[in-house]
């Protein structure tokens, strides 16, 4: 059955990558600000772009900060009707007893609990909405006496369902799209972001960046996460810094790359 997660979610790196830390990137101190304004005015808004690119954690580490008691969030699943948003609904407003059956029999419980206390609701991977649950969150926000604000956070389909629903789309007062990390980030914030890179020459940074990571922070933890554990745990310890080595964590990361070295670690 197609459900709603409604789990706070841990703000943590990819993979639980030892030794990364947490760096502000242009779009992130974007999405601060957006955050900042959509809650005071209780309005939506849609942060949307490619995989990988940190939305969900700026999003959540913002909102952590700012509305750490009056967030609530939804993981939204493909294709997940109506009544499964109700019922996470029902389930992250913390109301007793049991979801009514029908809609229409929610609708007034979660008004009145909406109405309690202003309230952010994240809807993280909201391309998985429904036509009807958009809809439906855009006629909660309607009601003035109820308005929480809504983040919709998603991949670039994420802007499409929405634009397909024009009442909704018209209501959203602020919209963010994130983009890769541009050479300049890449060189500004890798050293920061874990110590492996901090005495990369921005050359071999830069190479790194075209060859595997396209200025996108998850790819970026994978090569990291695999290059850490490389030098901790292969026999004999590849060297570091080396391109051969990021050649051979490519061909981890991708079965149609070869690695040049037929000694690589794992590798038969």
């Amino acid at each position: 059955m197609t459900t709603i997660d409604t789990t706070r979610p841990a703000v943590s790196h990819y993979l639980g990558l030892s030794g990364a830390h947490l760096v502000p990137t242009t779009a992130s101190l974007l999405t601060q600000r957006h955050l900042a304004v959509a809650v005071e005015a209780r309005a939506m808004l849609c942060i949307h772009g490619d995989v990988g690119l940190g939305k969900t954690l700026a999003v959540n580490i913002t909102l952590w900060d700012l509305a750490p008691h009056t967030t609530l969030w939804l993981e939204c699943r493909k294709g997940a009707p109506l009544t499964t948003l109700c019922t996470a609904l029902f389930r992250v407003l913390g109301l007793p007893g049991e979801p009514p059956d029908k809609v229409d029999d929610c609708t007034p419980l979660f008004e009145e609990a909406l109405a309690d206390q202003h309230r952010v609701l994240v809807c993280d991977e909201a391309q998985g909405l429904s036509k009807q649950s958009l809809d439906y969150l855009r006629m909660l926000w309607d009601s003035e006496a109820v308005r929480p604000t809504i983040v919709f956070v998603g991949g670039e389909n994420c802007l499409q369902r929405i634009r397909s629903r024009p009442a909704l789309f018209s209501r959203i007062l602020l919209f963010q799209q994130y983009q890769p990390l541009t050479p300049d980030e890449v060189l500004a914030r890798l050293p920061k972001y874990h110590a492996l890179w901090e005495n990369v020459p921005a050359p071999d940074l830069l190479w790194v960046n075209d060859l595997v990571c396209h200025g996108n922070f998850r790819n970026w933890a994978k090569v990291t996460f695999h290059l850490q554990h490389a030098l901790e745990h292969d026999k004999p310890a590849p060297p570091w810094f080396s391109r051969d080595t990021v050649r051979m964590i490519l061909s981890y990361l991708d079965t149609s790359v070869r690695s040049q070295s037929s000694t690589a670690p794992g590798y038969l």
